[in-house]
This record gives structure tokens, C-alpha cells and sequence, in this order.
């Protein structure tokens, strides 16, 4: 009988040409090419597999790539039951290496990479149960949940028995038959008619779309020119109405001292939170821009670095909201740590999504956070449905909300192809890797279509 080994990790760089459509464009990113660090954990036995991504937009993703090549030892040649029993060791090994560390630590691009990783090793974990991951998490028991978390620097906001009594509160909420979860529907908001790059005309037919479909919240990009963000918000409100609710996102272009005065300026739109005003690391600036306007709500997190900075910023009530992301911190490790420090302080976690597997993610997230942690009354998600036209089996959303994922078994966030001529290069290849939920086949074989094309000059000729 196999031990169902680690026996090989294969990590592709893996890219979609959205700039042509100015898909996820705001202030600061102008070019997104929306990619995936892609991670698949093979095992000796070949229908159990890990697969995991971080999102990049492009330029980098292959550096993340490369850092993963430095993971690899520490899971390689182990069997599945024990990677899952020393996940905590591992995480911290990879995390606190001594010498990756020094281009960290914990933050940037060693830490999007072991996001990747660690989310490949959680899926691994979870398909070997033959449970969705979110059902995986909230069965544990409490202590062996929290023994896989990591509290390093934060024990001194949030201890384990703290922890431990927040989540086995909220269990005795839990239904005797957690069948009975499977029927939920968790809000979300939409960005997807929202983006800076788009023109009236497009943002006014994709609202219309989505109001159509059930959307009540919408997300919209700010920040490039002020009196173009006044004239966007008028037109966004007056298509929703005063009902429905409209957030909107900067992305750290503003100085404090800009943000509190362009704050001032789109007040008159009703603004449910003002999301990533300044710099991300700014847990001060923002606090200034509170005290500035008491009656706003700032909403970060899609940018911050790891659980510390976390720690502070809710500690020291800089944000209202926390917007957690599923690659940019290391995995669920991570995650839940920060989730149960927002549960303590009450503050609401409306998660960051969209990009490439982000929103595949987070429903996951949503879900355990809803179920076994957070008291607040306040649930939303984020929901972007970027590149979704390429999944296999992507988010499902209904009337605004995510449906609850039921399978795991049998599943993986495999990547299949096409290669197509890129007209807009001399002798360029296309190469479009859509996703998920396929086994190998069409993937792996694409790529060694194109590395063989390549190696021979076949292309071009």
C-alpha cells in the first residue's frame, strides 16, 4: 500500500495578455497582465495532486517561480499525513529561512511565492480527505486547527487559547449536520464594471449588466484625476441609485494629505469605504485620515505584507475594514491567524479577489470565517470575474453571492491551453493557459507544444 509520497513539484509561470482590454487597470497598475504562479504537487499516487497560485500582474511572476525551487526539499520525499501534521514546522522553516529570509522577511516576492506553495500543499491536504477546504478546516478540532496556525509576533494581540475560545464558540452554532451548509450563499460586491481604464460608455453598459443580475454593491477605480473620479462616482450612483452600494479604490496613489482632502470631495456619493487611499504600510497615515474624516470607512489589506502588519493595523484601528488576500500573505497559516485578530476587535473581513484563482480562493476563506470565527454582522467578498471565461470550474455566483464549493475529489485547479500566432510580434506565439479543474493532459501538453516549437525553430519558418 503507497504512503502517497511527494514525488515531484512542477512550478509553471503561467500569463494572460489583459492589458489589451485594460482589464484590472487603476491609478498605479496601467498594464495588467494578469498571472499565476502555478504550483502542482504530484504525488505516487496519480489521482491525488496539490495545486496552488499566487497572482502577480505580469513582470515577476517568474521570480516567484524561481524561490519556489528553494521549497521543494522541505516536502519532497514525504507522505501526505505527515506534511499535514507538520505544516506549522514546515510553514516556519520555508517562511524563516536563514537565508531567503534576508530578501524578506515574510514579505514581497519570497512571501507571494510561498503563498503559492503552502495554498498547493492545503489543497493536497484537503482533496486527500476528499473534502472541500473549507469543510476540511471547519472539522477539525479546535487544537489541531490551531497547532497548523501561525501566531509568531502576534501572540502578544491574540493568544491560543484566546483563539481556541472564539472558535469553539462559534462552533456551537454549527448545525449537527453540516450538510446543512452547503445551501449557503455569501455576498459579494462586484469590480468588474469598475476599472480605470474603461470608458464611460463601457462602465455604463457593465453596471447595467450587473444590475441586472442581482449585483447591490459595486467597486469602482479613483485616483489618476480627481475631477474624472467626481464625474465617474455621479454616474455610477445615479445608475445604482441610492440603494445599492458603491465603494470605491485608489490603490495607494494619494498622499495622506490628498486623501483627506479628495475624501472630502466625493463624500456627496455615499461612499460605504474608501479602500487602499495611501501607502499600504502606512498604519499611521491612515489613522490620520480617520481622525481627519471620523465618519468614513478605509478598508485595506490586499497589499499588506504579512500578519504584523495586520496586527497593527487593526490593533491600532487604522482600518475599518480588513481585506485579507489569499496569495499576498502565506496561505491559510497565515490567514486564519489574521482572521481571528479581527474576530477579537470586531472589525468586518471583506476579502480581496478577482485577478487569476483569487475569487476561487477566497470562498473558501469566506466561508470558515463566516462559520467558525468572525461574530461580526457584516459579510461580504469581493468578486471579479477576470479571466473566469477560462475556468473550467470557476466561482459560481448567484444573485450577487458566492455558492457554496461542494467537491474536492477528483479536482484540481489545473491549467489547460491553446497556442494561437501573436500577430503583434514577429514570429510570436500566444500562448493562453485557462483554468481549472482539469487534470494534466491539455497543460502540461501545450507547454511542451510551445518548448518544442521553440527548441527546434519550427515557428517562424
Amino acid at each position: 500500500m503507497s504512503n502517497m509520497k511527494i514525488i515531484d513539484i512542477k512550478t509553471q509561470d503561467i500569463r494572460f495578455p489583459t492589458s489589451k482590454d485594460n482589464l484590472g487597470t487603476d491609478a498605479v497598475h496601467v498594464d495588467c497582465d494578469y498571472s499565476a504562479t502555478y504550483v502542482t504537487i504530484f504525488t505516487d499516487q496519480k489521482d491525488l495532486t496539490g495545486i496552488g497560485l499566487t497572482f502577480t500582474i505580469g513582470k515577476g511572476n517568474d521570480l516567484c517561480c524561481t524561490v519556489i525551487e528553494y521549497f521543494k526539499e522541505f516536502i519532497i520525499g514525504k507522505n501526505v499525513e505527515e506534511i499535514e501534521k507538520d505544516i506549522a514546522s514546515i510553514w516556519e522553516k520555508i517562511t524563516n529561512h536563514s537565508q531567503l529570509r534576508w530578501v524578506g522577511p515574510q514579505k514581497g516576492v519570497t512571501h507571494l511565492a510561498a503563498a503559492a506553495f503552502f495554498n498547493a500543499i492545503w489543497d493536497l491536504i484537503s482533496k486527500f480527505h476528499k473534502k472541500p477546504l473549507w469543510r476540511y478546516i471547519i472539522e477539525l478540532e479546535t487544537r489541531d486547527l490551531l497547532d497548523k496556525l501561525s501566531f509568531s509576533y502576534i501572540d502578544d494581540v491574540i493568544t491560543k487559547d484566546e483563539a481556541a475560545k472564539i472558535i469553539d464558540q462559534k462552533k456551537t452554532n454549527l448545525p449537527s449536520n453540516l450538510d446543512d451548509l452547503n445551501s449557503t450563499i455569501f455576498p459579494a460586491y462586484t469590480t468588474a464594471a469598475g476599472w480605470l481604464g474603461y470608458s464611460d460608455e463601457k462602465m455604463k453598459r457593465l453596471v447595467e449588466e450587473n444590475l441586472s443580475k442581482g449585483w447591490t454593491h459595486f467597486k469602482m477605480k479613483v485616483g489618476q484625476d480627481i475631477e474624472r473620479d467626481i464625474h465617474r462616482c455621479k454616474l455610477v450612483r445615479e445608475l445604482i441609485g441610492n440603494k445599492n452600494k458603491l465603494m470605491v479604490d485608489s490603490n495607494q496613489i494619494w498622499s495622506v494629505n490628498e486623501t483627506i482632502e479628495n475624501i472630502g470631495k466625493l463624500k456627496q456619493f455615499d461612499i460605504l469605504f474608501y479602500e487602499e487611499p495611501t501607502n499600504p504600510d502606512d498604519v499611521l497615515g491612515f489613522k490620520k485620515i480617520k481622525d481627519a474624516h471620523p465618519d468614513i470607512n478605509l478598508a485595506t489589506g490586499e497589499m499588506i505584507q504579512n500578519k504584523v502588519m495586520f496586527k497593527q493595523f487593526i490593533e491600532n484601528k487604522s482600518l475599518d475594514y480588513c481585506q485579507i488576500d489569499s496569495c499576498r500573505i502565506a496561505s491559510i497559516n497565515e490567514i486564519l491567524p489574521v482572521l481571528l485578530i479581527a474576530s477579537k476587535f470586531n472589525t468586518p473581513v471583506i476579502p480581496h479577489a478577482g485577478g487569476v484563482g483569487l475569487c476561487e480562493y477566497v470562498q473558501h476563506l469566506n466561508l470558515i470565517n463566516k462559520f467558525i470565527i468572525s461574530n461580526h454582522d457584516l459579510l461580504l467578498s469581493e468578486y471579479a470575474e477576470s479571466c473566469s471565461e477560462h475556468f473550467e470550474n470557476p466561482a459560481i455566483i448567484k444573485d450577487g453571492g458566492y455558492i457554496t464549493p461542494l467537491e474536492a475529489e477528483g479536482k484540481n485547479e489545473t491549467f489547460i491551453s491553446r497556442i494561437r500566432e501573436d500577430k503583434t510580434i514577429e514570429n510570436g506565439l500566444n500562448l493562453w493557459i485557462v483554468s481549472d479543474n482539469l487534470l494534466r493532459g491539455a497543460a502540461l501538453n501545450a507547454v511542451e507544444i510551445a518548448e518544442t516549437l521553440i527548441k527546434n525553430n519550427f515557428y517562424g519558418k
